[in-house]
Order: C-alpha cells, then structure tokens, then sequence
C-alpha cells in the first residue's frame, strides 16, 4: 500500500529512484564495486519502505548533508577554537 501521506509528484519521484537505484545497483554489482552497489541498495531499500509506508516520508531537515544544495555554508566551516 502506498505512502496516504505523499502528494502524486512525490510518489512519482520515489517511483523513480527506486528504479534508477535498482538498475545501478545491477550496474554495480556487475562491474563489482561492492561499496557502490551497498550503498545504492540501501538507497532503492529506502525509496521502497517510504514508497509501501514502512516508514515515515519525511525524517526531518537535510541541513546535515554536506551535499545538499540547501546547507548552510556557516554550518560547514569549523569554528575556532576557544581556550
């Protein structure tokens, strides 16, 4: 059963990252990059359980990923330190 509380675009979104997720997987598997391949399976697993409701859509902000467009750039400069 579908995640009640996503919007269709979401749902076509997640749709499509568990299937380009899976074929890199396959992908990574076959060229045999175990981390890569590891590391995308955890990425369909996730699209998956969001996708059947297994867990919640949203599990909060993104500021913590370095890669994400949305961080703050203060949060990613270390501060100096204080004696």
């Amino acid at each position: 059963m579908a995640n009640q509380s996503l919007r269709q675009s979401e749902i076509d979104s997640l749709q499509y990252i568990a299937s380009m997720t899976n074929e890199l997987v396959q992908m990574a598997e076959a060229s045999r990059f175990p981390m890569i391949s590891y590391l995308l399976g955890m990425a369909y697993a996730e699209a998956f359980d969001v996708l059947r409701g297994a867990r919640p859509a949203r599990h909060g902000q993104l500021s913590g990923n370095p890669m994400h467009p949305k961080t703050h750039a203060k949060d990613n400069h270390a501060q100096p330190r204080r004696a």
